[in-house]
């Protein structure tokens, strides 16, 4: 399978540089442009299959972006992170070393854990692995769950041992004018 993933483009929360979590909000004219521009990278792929967070604003994305005009599939695996009380919270404030911790048992500020995020990526992920094997698959989602899928494709440790660390989790972050490509995941 080649999994395209595509980040949602730019919302108010963006612009504000707050945790926008799951609030349903429009893209901003400049994330309708940046989609725009998302299309006509997408042109150079024949997908099959294009998923979408429910979520307003990747669903937004993933209508503009989809110019083979096929139906988009709606899953609730790949909703944007419950950010507990951080939601519509200065992105500042938020402590990245405890937000993305694979060692937390407890949620920070109410938040969903990181690894929750993962397991339930990582399922929807598996499941279109086997449905979807010989075929191209695009996602629309959010950059925590393109965070996940980083970290599923490069095989780093689930349970918060070895091969990540806080810095390198907390170094990816997926762009919202760019394609990330998965070959043979």
């Amino acid at each position: 399978m080649k999994l395209i993933v595509i980040r949602n483009t730019e919302a108010p929360s963006n612009v504000k540089y707050i945790v926008g979590g799951r609030c349903e909000e429009d893209l901003t004219t400049k994330g309708i442009e940046q989609a725009e521009e998302l299309r006509e990278q997408l042109r150079k792929y024949n997908y099959d299959v294009m998923i979408s967070s429910p979520v307003k604003r990747a669903y937004q994305t993933a209508e503009i972006v989809n110019y083979k005009k096929i139906p988009i599939i709606i899953d609730e695996r790949i909703t944007e992170r419950n950010p507990g009380k951080m939601l519509l919270k200065d992105r500042n404030l938020v402590n990245k070393s405890k937000w993305n911790s694979l060692e937390e048992l407890v949620t920070y500020e109410g938040a969903e854990t990181l690894l929750a995020l993962i397991n339930r990526t990582g399922s929807l992920i598996k499941e279109l692995k086997e449905k979807y094997n010989e075929k191209t698959v695009v996602i629309v989602t959010h950059n925590s769950i393109s965070r996940a899928i980083w970290m599923i494709n490069n095989n780093k440790e689930i349970n918060g041992n070895a091969n990540n660390s806080i810095e390198e989790i907390n170094a990816y972050y997926h762009n919202s004018n760019t394609i990330q490509i998965y070959e043979n995941y």
